[in-house]
């Protein structure tokens, strides 16, 4: 038993080791000249570069791209949270003829690559005049994120006890109030999941924005990377992953804060739906 013990002790170091190298790697290197960043890779800085992170500020503005993945990737979540919600609750509580074929299409967009869907996407943007614009992106996020919205949702709620709805609904409770108060509360671990994935997905997208967004105030985090890349070549590495790394603290920020729950969600979704 001990030995068991010992040997996924190790392989959870091992994985830790692999999987924190690359924001190490980062780290160090934010910090660093091309000279230490190509001959000293693992070492410590020989002299602290801080200026690179201000050269992330003024010459990437990576704050201004920040922000703007937050806006898109908070809203576009509550979006299709809402949504979602909305929509699982006939198809979890509810018995009618169209309720598996209107699931399975929902769910259908689970396997449908997103790029076999760019041109009729773009003609739409196109055909509204959508291109820089907040809330179409909001509203173009929201609803690719949300067969896999409905899809946790719908899995969960399908297995709380249907004496839930009868006694709701005897003591006089509405539909709306049904859902919101107390279904919705406790379907809170799929929700949660289906938030933080949503949101993470949102916020590292590159595609729609690269399609859709020209102008640079709008940039999210990946166009704005991408842009100052172009822009600085291989001349001065250190600014680059300093607005890496900087970009990356706000995701790790809300894992640590939701961790619980993410967790909590994975291993509920493992034994329901």
């Amino acid at each position: 038993m001990k030995i068991g013990k010992i040997v996924i002790y190790g392989f959870a170091i091992l994985c830790s080791i692999f999987f924190l190298y690359p924001l190490f790697f980062n780290l160090l290197s934010s910090f660093k000249d091309n000279e230490g960043i190509y001959n000293e890779i693992l070492a410590l800085p020989t002299k602290w570069r801080f200026e690179n992170f201000v050269a992330a500020f003024e010459s990437a503005n990576i704050h201004i791209s920040i922000i703007n993945s937050i806006i898109y990737a908070t809203f576009g979540t509550l979006l299709s949270l809402i949504l979602g919600l909305l929509a699982s609750y006939p198809l979890a509580r509810f018995n009618f003829k169209l309720n598996t074929p209107i699931y399975l299409y929902y769910t259908l967009g689970l396997m449908i690559p997103v790029f076999s869907m760019l041109i009729p996407i773009s003609q739409i943007v196109t055909a509204i005049n959508g291109f820089n614009n907040y809330f179409v992106m909001i509203i173009l996020y929201a609803v690719f994120e949300l067969p896999l919205t409905i899809f946790l949702i719908t899995g969960y709620m399908k297995d709380l006890p249907k004496e839930l709805d009868e006694s709701a609904i005897m003591d006089g409770c509405g539909p709306y109030r049904l859902l919101f108060q107390i279904l919705a509360p406790l379907t809170m671990p799929a929700i949660s999941t289906a938030g933080i994935l949503a949101f993470f997905g949102i916020y590292n997208d590159l595609v729609w924005n690269v399609l859709f967004i020209t102008d640079h105030d709008m940039y999210n985090i990946s166009m704005g990377l991408l842009t100052f890349v172009g822009k600085m070549g291989t001349s001065d590495m250190g600014p680059m992953f300093a607005s890496i790394f900087i970009t990356i603290i706000p995701t790790i920020i809300v894992y640590l804060f939701f961790q619980e729950k993410i967790e909590k969600g994975l291993g509920s979704g493992s034994v329901k739906g």
